[in-house]
């Protein structure tokens, strides 16, 4: 009696200690809390969208929004999400847009947007008036541009040629000077498996660059001189599966992207794995990296670092592995409504397609957690 009354207790302590092994090895949350600060689209602003993909956070706190199907006007929100203008239309005159793709805001508070059609950044006041085009070097205009970054009012574009070659330019738009400084090895990039880089930049004029294949960043100064890099190859690589092409069609049912077997037969070598790390954000004194290995939850990891590169935390949440959709500022981060806690439903999904329709912006208080880090 006493043998089963004392293994009836080990196996009580065991289980005790399996769910508080369990909760310590749970990686917590990137935000403090599940329910947006504010929302920049929706009901509550009466500004509707039908899928976000770009937008511009200043640090001001002010956040410029666009839908990205029509792609004809921006809205400017505030920093608690009060609507507060409109400024640009489709068409090609002045302050008019055909493509409106990305862009950045500078250090006078001016915003720079891509074109594309046009090969040219249109440039508007804090209050969104137009003020003039800048013509995009020739250099740049045989590409697609991705990215834009600015500072001290010098550009850094990031663009990607035919053959999936991804380049950073440094660009002076008062003395018309473009510089070469950085060029990515290329990667097989087909329209529904094309991976982004990211670039960043700290408070320093230092610019960070993701990898497309290994789990390492590039720092470079404002010069545009390599000064760390940055490598973790403990990390293994995962190599794209058939699942990873089952995706919600248009009734918002999980279906096998048609075109999937030939897609994987044309990814060869390392392209036939998922970039290592696919985002970076700096905020606060910290470097935010977002992996793509994932928790139970369909999460991405973000391993946290202070400005050295000594880690100091992980943390987890939704993002989009082929291209990062999150900006952290302020203590916020800044997020398409692309979350989705159905874990039933999202464990069917692949990592290549959205897991919600990213028709509004949402926006959290980062984990105090990790902010006193």
């Amino acid at each position: 009696m006493r043998i089963k009354v004392l293994f009836m207790l080990v196996l009580a302590l065991s289980a005790c200690f399996w769910d508080s092994f369990k909760k310590q090895d749970k990686i917590p949350s990137l935000i403090e809390n599940d329910k947006p600060i504010y929302v920049c689209g929706g009901e509550n602003s009466g500004r509707y969208y039908k899928f976000i993909w770009e937008y511009i956070v200043a640090e001001d706190g002010k956040v410029y929004v666009w839908d990205s199907y029509t792609g004809d006007h921006i809205d400017v929100y505030d920093g608690n999400g009060q609507f507060l203008l409109q400024f640009g239309r489709r068409g090609q005159g002045p302050g008019e847009f055909q493509a409106l793709s990305n862009g950045a805001v500078d250090s006078k508070g001016n915003i720079w947007i891509n074109d594309g059609n046009h090969k040219t950044l249109k440039v508007f006041s804090k209050l969104g008036e137009y003020k003039e085009d800048i013509k995009i070097p020739t250099e740049v205009a045989r590409s697609y541009i991705r990215k834009i970054a600015i500072n001290d009012d010098k550009l850094y574009i990031m663009c990607r040629d035919n053959r999936g070659e991804i380049s950073i330019y440094k660009y002076d738009a008062i003395e018309e000077r473009c510089e070469l400084i950085y060029k990515q090895e290329e990667r097989i990039r087909i329209s529904f498996v094309d991976f982004v880089p990211d670039m960043t930049m700290d408070g320093a004029g230092n610019l960070y660059i993701t990898d497309s294949f290994e789990y390492r960043v590039y720092q470079y100064t404002n010069d545009g001189i390599l000064q760390i890099k940055y490598e973790d190859r403990r990390s293994k690589k995962e190599r794209i599966l058939e699942k990873d092409f089952n995706v919600f069609d248009n009734d918002f049912k999980i279906i096998r992207y048609p075109e999937y077997k030939v897609m994987l037969e044309r990814l060869k070598g390392p392209s036939r794995y998922l970039p290592m790390i696919f985002g970076i954000n700096i905020d606060s004194g910290k470097i935010f990296i977002w992996t793509s290995k994932r928790d139970d939850m369909n999460r991405y990891v973000v391993d946290v670092f202070d400005m050295r590169f000594n880690k100091i935390g992980k943390s987890c949440y939704f993002n989009f592995v082929r291209d990062n959709l999150a900006q952290i500022v302020g203590g916020k981060l800044y997020i398409p409504s692309i979350e989705n806690y159905q874990v039933e439903l999202t464990k069917h999904l692949g990592r290549l397609g959205f897991t919600n329709i990213p028709d509004r912006l949402n926006v959290y208080e980062i984990s105090k957690e990790i902010r006193r880090r």
